[in-house]
């Protein structure tokens, strides 16, 4: 297991146990300022603002995907980057905002259309994100996904 694995894993375990023991309330301004950049983020995602991508994305930022794989901040980075994942849309729902301290976890659903590599897909995931607080800007360190089944 590599040192970022590592990371996740101990994050997950302290923050897990404490979600509903510990969460504050987020105030309004915060809640609406994570909002807004979930909304960001899947803009940059649609239109491919690598810039967005790279100023949000802290630097041991890992996605756990749908498929089970464990994806970098720079692959996740280059699939923009290069057009190998290209989303048309990107619509979030049901949105839950918890904050620890200078930690925060979003919740969700995730609506996707668009192509990976040629691939054409549309699907939906509920998601986990975590951000952390750090130079007065909050920053995406973890996202989780997993693909909900269609009906």
């Amino acid at each position: 297991m590599r040192k970022t694995d590592y990371f996740i894993l101990i994050l997950a375990l302290t923050i897990c146990p404490c979600i509903t023991t510990f969460a504050q309330t987020p105030d309004a301004k915060t809640e609406k300022e994570l909002l807004k950049i979930q909304d960001e983020w899947a803009a940059a995602r649609v239109n491919r603002d690598v810039p967005y991508l790279e100023k949000l994305y802290a630097k041991e930022f890992r996605i756990t995907n749908i498929g089970g794989s464990s994806v970098t901040r720079q692959q996740d980075i280059d699939n923009f980057a290069s057009g190998d994942l290209r989303p048309e849309s990107v619509v979030d729902e049901e949105i839950k905002v918890a904050v620890y301290g200078n930690t925060a976890v979003v919740t969700g659903i995730e609506n996707v259309k668009g192509t990976y590599k040629g691939n054409r897909g549309e699907f939906s995931i509920r998601f986990t994100n975590v951000f952390v607080r750090r130079d007065k800007r909050w920053q995406l360190v973890v996202h989780h996904g997993t693909q909900i089944p269609k009906k």
